[in-house]
């Protein structure tokens, strides 16, 4: 498994006193929140390749299928659920091609992707989030010079408060060591954590990575630690 990116945590905030299904709401603010409580993240879905085998994933309903896998899998360690992702736009790969910036010529090339200036084309091309909490996540082809577009490696940047994620597409469906609901971790300020001496089929932490060679990152099944909920927390309230 490729290593990925890993983000800046931020200050830690008290949620002991919240109940499991319940989130503090940032003080002073009217969050918009699900019926049962949970505060509501409008995730966007930009689809940036036309690979033949990427495309069977062009649609609408896989893209609802991506929010179920967030919403199911996005918990602490007693299961508990965190957020209610919800289906803000889907911008299909026949759209995003007409667009006029330079993400088309930095994602998706024979060649590895420049982690510096990727923000900045992605500012560029969605200059205004049209919703608070928004998260855009772009489904793109992931290339490196080992493995080329063989490559799955995926990435999340926080971009000051206008998150966005990077997730190949072979890692739809849940495929692959959890691959967005890991992103969504370093959305969310968490850093990889490590397991030692586990194997791919181990229970893990979600955030868990081989980067720390000690084992492999597992299947990244186990819900977030009570402190990585509160950085989760933290976060979230400080994006507008």
């Amino acid at each position: 498994m490729k290593k990925i990116l890993i983000v800046v945590t931020g200050t830690l905030l008290c949620v002991s006193c919240t109940t499991p299904d319940r989130l503090p709401v940032p003080s002073g603010e009217v969050a918009k929140v699900s019926i049962d409580g949970r505060p509501i993240v409008p995730i966007t879905f930009v689809f940036t390749t036309n690979s033949p085998e990427a495309t069977k994933f062009d649609n609408y309903q896989q893209m609802r299928k991506e929010i179920k896998i967030l919403n199911k899998y996005y918990v602490d360690d007693k299961n508990n659920k965190i957020f209610k992702f919800k289906l803000h736009r889907y911008i299909p790969y026949e759209e995003f091609s007409k667009l006029h910036c330079d993400l088309k010529q930095q994602i998706n090339q024979p060649y590895p992707i420049s982690t510096e200036t990727i923000p900045a084309s992605v500012n560029t091309c969605f200059p205004k989030r049209t919703a608070s909490k928004e998260v855009i996540i772009f489904i793109y082809d992931a290339y490196s010079t080992k493995w080329k577009f063989e490559d799955v490696t995926s990435r999340a940047f926080r971009n000051n408060g206008q998150p966005f994620i990077l997730l190949d597409w072979n890692r739809l469906n849940y495929n692959i060591q959890a691959g967005s609901v890991h992103e969504m971790g370093h959305v969310f300020g968490l850093k990889h954590v490590c397991a030692p001496n586990a194997t791919k089929r181990t229970p893990t932490n979600i955030m868990a990575s081989a980067e720390c060679k000690r084992g492999s990152g597992g299947l990244r099944n186990l819900g977030f630690t009570p402190v990585q909920l509160q950085t989760i927390i933290e976060n979230y309230q400080r994006y507008p």
